[in-house]
């Protein structure tokens, strides 16, 4: 539900907790058409679209036990989700997939691969692949930190 926050003339400062999802789409194709409007490489890969790539794992049943979820734009790998079952850790395969999205990213024309992950989840893992820390936000969560990474084919 919507609150009034402020008014002034004609006017109004809107709060709400609730989640919209009408609104959210109407924020965000708002904020695309304006990155489309000045900016060519938002143009281009819009119209191009961001290819998806995804590199997974399954045991002989069917079951997944790891994936990776990627886009791959602007000589890019977008790397946004990567999971490993417990069941399936310490024995390479995490690399592996990794390798196999990078070696799609440079078919594709990749040239770097950007990542995102917290201190209590796999920043040593990706520095053993080559990936370096280029921002870091500290106490995010509390007691805890937050990194970009990239790395350069």
């Amino acid at each position: 539900m919507e609150k009034e926050f402020w008014s002034f003339n004609e006017l109004t400062l809107l709060k709400s907790e609730d989640e919209n999802p009408e609104v959210r789409r109407e924020i965000h194709e708002q904020i695309k058409a304006i990155n489309d409007a000045t900016s060519e490489p938002h143009r281009k890969a819009r119209k191009a679209g961001a290819r998806p790539l995804y590199i997974l794992l399954r045991d002989q049943n069917g079951r997944l036990l790891g994936g990776l979820i990627a886009d791959t734009y602007w000589g890019w790998l977008d790397v946004d989700d990567f999971w490993l079952d417990e069941t399936a850790r310490g024995r390479g395969l995490g690399g592996m997939m990794l390798v196999a999205a990078e070696k799609e990213a440079i078919a594709r024309g990749c040239r770097h691969a950007k990542l995102e992950t917290f201190s209590f989840q796999a920043r040593g893992f990706y520095e053993k692949c080559g990936y370096r820390v280029v921002g870091q936000l500290d106490e995010y969560p509390p007691a805890g930190s937050f990194y970009w990474m990239r790395k350069d084919f």
